[in-house]
């Protein structure tokens, strides 16, 4: 059967003109149309469809029968029947429903009434855990970013209403309506309200009388709630987060986020702690062209397991100056020692014990380096009690001159400590170290290097000048049984050296690929003379830990209280196998060794000098296997005693997305010994599992273990994560987290994402993984 030729009409042939087509058109005293069969009016941006479609000019009333469709601005609304006043686009449709065209959407929710921010406090020590985190310009405006595991693609919202009123450009209301992330055919869960305003302009809506349905199931009710289409901040309540520990029994977070300005916000909780009370937090961001800085707070008036009033308090602060300067501060503190232990959740916050208390100035050029620093700490554990410095200047400049390299590094620091009694420490060979010195020390650093490179290899002869001088004050110390004073002295040391290497490589073919291999020797050669300096005290240094990175080194002390004596040679070679098609590396192998002609004759108090002419073998692979497994290993071997004296082993399947195990162990001699298990893994059916174990076998007890279950629904996810924790300042801690993910509008429950982005690495949530359960229609009518 054939139908009637396309007709259109163009009404006000300029800017903003109305054009009406449909199957057939009627005209009546030249100001009213009628469109019959396929009708459609285009104006601007707005197209408006149905079956039948009367539009007066003269008054620019529209009205549509059947099929009635409007769409603008991203969104759809349908209906049966839509009357409007087509330039100030107020109109009504009865029983619609609506679709927002979202690019993407709601990304964690971590709130109710604010269900477009991802702001959350879901771990309330969470940003503790970081002392060198700073805020950006992308956790500014799109905090989602910042969140792994969080962001999700979201094609649409949707939802319907008994009627939706069009209250001009961009604006709408609707009654006794719902609202979900969920496809067609699958309504898991709705946003009911009896009124709900959607802006298409700002991508936000408001809601009243609104409740939270899951299943069928009211789960959350708030008489006002605002949100955004598109993950974008906004003011107003965050969604209550709950879970429990064994410290501190059932705990439930309430939230408010304040949208202070677009690079500026502040969120208030409250913390209820079922056997502590009630705590009070507040953080507060900001970020310019020239500064940014973060501030929390955290304040439990009366902690009814102990009495006490206890908080929190973090301040930082980054500022650029201008002709290369800069500066900022960091201010950590707490109550009391066992602060985070107590009340935090997390192993990397719990195992602090050092809280730092910094101020810095610094400057920079093409040339020069100069950093300015005064640096206190609070300290937890009531043993380390690390030297203050007040305060460390630190001058370092680098020029080419001709073909040489000139460099200079120079620092002078005033060592203080708090207390000032004594501090004792126990020393490799078993004995008490007790000393109580302060001063100041002075270093100077200069050298010359002549950099020498073809592209099948280099060498670099280098000589320096080491130069210290100490001020002390309370020299006294007693190591063991034996009494002294440290001297104020000054020591100097040439220091020579020359780094050299070459490079080979060719092609081979392993299996149907083809591949770049190489072979990298290098020879690295140290002489530094012998001086006595036992006599000299120990403000910042330690002996580094030998491995592939510290080979090369010419110092095996951190610091600048001691200087090694140094008359050797370190031998290595490497070797690499890159895709010839790719260029991505799969595999390299190094192993290397240091070679003696001096005994070690400087050391730290009490410890144990070398023995032997030279150093273990010190081997790394890191392979990255077309099978999805890569792999990743250190291995230490002492010659003379025939024993492994350290090792690493890291293993990880990642075939795909949501398919991870992570095999680990860790062995130093005499220290630890530890395995770690880890994976998430699908089980069926949208289902996910989740575990980690950490053990000592040397302890012969577990470090941290957790355990949960994850279901991706689609539009919908839950996990449940239970946690055990053993701390550095009290015994171990148990948490249970719950939390269920609403298809990026709102996230219900203790957040254990971080928890499980940390302790599984190659984990994914399952909101970013395809729907994996079959959609069934809904019973919900």
């Amino acid at each position: 059967m054939g139908s009637a030729p396309l007709q259109t009409v163009g009404v006000n042939s300029q800017p903003g003109e109305v054009v009406i087509e449909g199957d057939k058109l009627q005209m009546n005293l030249g100001r009213k149309m009628k469109a019959t069969g396929n009708a459609s009016l285009h104006q601007q941006s707005q197209d408006v469809y149905g079956d039948v479609i009367e539009y007066d000019e003269q008054n620019e009333a529209l009205h549509v029968l059947g099929n009635a469709r409007i769409e603008s601005g991203g969104g759809v609304v349908t209906g049966p029947e839509l009357r409007m006043q087509l330039h100030e686009n107020i109109g009504e449709m009865r029983d619609a429903s609506f679709k927002l065209n979202n690019q993407f959407t709601g990304i964690p929710l971590a709130g109710a009434a604010n269900l477009g921010t991802t702001k959350t406090f879901a771990d309330p020590n969470e940003i503790i855990a970081d002392s060198n985190s700073q805020i950006s310009s992308q956790n500014i405006d799109d905090k989602s970013s910042s969140s792994p595991g969080f962001q999700k693609k979201i094609g649409a919202s949707r939802g319907d209403a008994s009627a939706i009123f069009f209250e001009g450009q961009d604006k709408k209301r609707l009654t006794s309506a719902r609202y979900t992330t969920c496809e067609v055919g699958k309504d898991d869960w709705y946003i009911k309200a009896s009124e709900l305003e959607l802006d298409d302009y700002t991508k936000t809506a408001t809601a009243r009388n609104a409740r939270v349905e899951f299943l069928n199931t009211p789960i959350l009710y708030t008489p006002w709630i605002s949100f955004s289409f598109l993950n974008q901040r906004k003011t107003g309540l965050l969604s209550p987060t709950f879970g429990t520990t064994s410290r501190s029994g059932f705990e439930l977070l309430t939230p408010f986020y304040w949208n202070i300005a677009p690079n500026m916000d502040a969120t208030v909780a409250t913390r209820y702690l079922g056997t502590r009370g009630m705590q009070y937090q507040g953080e507060f961001r900001y970020l310019g062209e020239t500064y940014s800085g973060i501030d929390n707070v955290e304040y439990l008036p009366s902690d009814s397991s102990t009495g006490d009033t206890r908080y929190y308090m973090r301040f930082k602060h980054d500022q650029t100056l201008p002709n290369g300067w800069s500066t900022g501060y960091q201010f950590e503190k707490v109550s009391d020692d066992k602060y985070f232990s107590e009340l935090s959740t997390r192993i990397t916050v719990t195992s602090r014990v050092n809280l730092p208390q910094q101020a810095y100035l610094n400057y920079s050029d093409d040339t020069w380096n100069f950093n300015g620093l005064v640096q206190k700490y609070q300290t937890l554990d009531g043993v380390s009690y690390p030297y203050e410095r007040l305060p460390q200047l630190t001058l370092t400049g680098n020029k080419d001159v001709g073909a040489f390299n000139t460099n200079l590094y120079s620092q002078w620091v005033s060592f203080d400590r708090n207390p000032s009694s004594p501090v004792n420490r126990t020393t490799d060979s078993g004995e008490t170290l007790t000393t109580s010195v302060t001063g100041n020390r002075f270093t100077a650093y200069p050298s010359v290097s002549l950099p020498m490179a073809r592209p099948y290899g280099y060498i670099t002869p280098k000589i320096g000048l080491h130069y210290t001088s100490y001020g002390l004050e309370n020299s006294a110390y007693t190591l063991g049984s034996v009494s002294g004073n440290y001297e104020s002295t000054d020591r100097t040391l040439p220091i020579a050296s020359i780094d050299s290497g070459l490079f080979y490589d060719r092609q081979v073919r392993v299996v149907k690929n083809m591949y770049t291999q190489t072979l990298e020797p290098r020879l690295y050669y140290v002489y530094i003379p012998y001086r006595d300096q036992s006599m000299l005290p120990v403000f910042d240094s330690s002996q580094s830990d030998l491995s592939m990175s510290t080979l090369f080194l010419e110092n095996q002390f951190n610091g600048n209280d001691r200087i090694n004596n140094a008359n050797q040679i370190t031998l290595a070679v490497t070797s690499r196998m890159i895709d010839s098609r790719t260029g991505e590396q799969r595999l390299a192998a190094t192993v290397g060794q240091r070679f003696y002609f001096a005994d070690q004759k400087v050391g730290l108090p009490g410890a144990n000098l070398r023995t032997g002419d030279s150093s273990d073998i010190v081997t790394a692979l890191t392979a990255k296997l077309l099978n999805k497994w890569s792999l990743d290993t250190a291995w230490q071997f002492n010659t003379d005693r025939s024993r492994t004296t350290k090792a690493n082993i890291g293993a990880r399947y990642n075939p795909e997305p949501g398919k991870v195990l992570n095999i680990g162990y860790r062995y130093t001699e005499d220290r630890l010994e530890q395995i770690n298990l880890s994976s998430q893994w699908p089980l069926g059916n949208g289902w996910y599992g989740l575990g980690r174990w950490n053990y000592s076998l040397r302890e012969t007890r577990p470090i941290e273990g957790l355990a949960g279950l994850e279901y991706n629904a689609g539009c919908w996810q839950a996990r449940t994560v239970l946690q055990r924790v053993s701390t550095a300042t009290a015994s171990a801690n148990y948490a249970f987290f719950i939390q269920l993910e609403l298809g990026g509008l709102a996230s219900i429950g203790s957040n254990p994402l971080t928890l499980l982005n940390r302790g599984i690495p190659g984990y994914t949530s399952t909101g970013l993984l395809p729907d994996t359960v079959q959609q069934q229609p809904s019973s919900y009518e």
